[in-house]
């Protein structure tokens, strides 16, 4: 497991331009992320770039084969039935009386590099926390899995991140940002970049007890 406490050093820009397009509302409740991620990613990338580019052009080294089809980068699709974390004290699971936090992932951003074969990827992943009726000012901690997948296949690459923000005496809500600079992989002779995707979500271990 890796433990991302604060990326802010590492990667400002694209830490800044998740946190520019979070939303006010109260993410995890009424997300459509899981729906929209294509048309997120755009938006994030152009926010990030600072212009309209397709965030799909891949930068292609010029003196590369070209592919046979034209290479783009994997999408980043939140998925369906992840987006969301809450914590119960413990023995009431499933009970939203007893509910301490709630966490919910709202967007993604993705840059690649391709040179043909090897392919580099960074993407994020941002989101906010609320308290619960049982809110007691303890740690909070977000299990976040990401996972390059080939599509209709296995993971090739997976990563688990233990997100931990933190809420300010007084206030009920955070948001929050992971950020992946070092995801790798090398696309085998017979393959294609675009036969793959990265998932993330929630992770589903334990049950959220507290």
């Amino acid at each position: 497991m890796r433990s991302f406490r604060d990326v802010s050093g590492r990667v400002p820009a694209f830490k800044g331009a998740v946190l520019l397009v979070l939303g006010l509302t109260a993410a995890g409740c009424d997300t459509q992320a899981s729906r929209d991620a294509s048309d997120s990613t755009v938006g994030l990338f152009r926010l990030m770039v600072g212009s309209g580019e397709d965030p799909n052009a891949l930068k292609v080294d010029p003196d590369a084969p070209p592919p046979a089809v034209a290479a783009k980068c994997p999408p980043v699709v939140i998925r369906e039935g992840t987006e969301t974390f809450r914590a119960y004290e413990r023995g009431f699971e499933g009970d939203p009386a007893h509910v301490i936090y709630q966490g919910g992932i709202t967007k993604v951003a993705r840059e690649c590099d391709f040179d043909g074969k090897n392919l580099k990827m960074s993407f994020g992943v941002a989101g906010r926390v609320i308290t619960g009726p049982k809110w007691n000012n303890g740690p909070i901690n977000l299990p976040i899995r990401a996972a390059f997948v080939r599509t209709g296949g296995e993971a090739v690459w997976s990563q688990l991140y233990e997100s931990q923000p933190v809420i300010a005496p007084g206030e009920t809500v955070v948001q929050f940002v992971e950020v992946e600079q070092n995801m790798a992989h090398t696309i085998p002779d017979n393959d294609h970049v675009n036969n793959y995707v990265v998932y993330v979500g929630f992770d589903e271990i334990g049950n959220g007890r507290r």
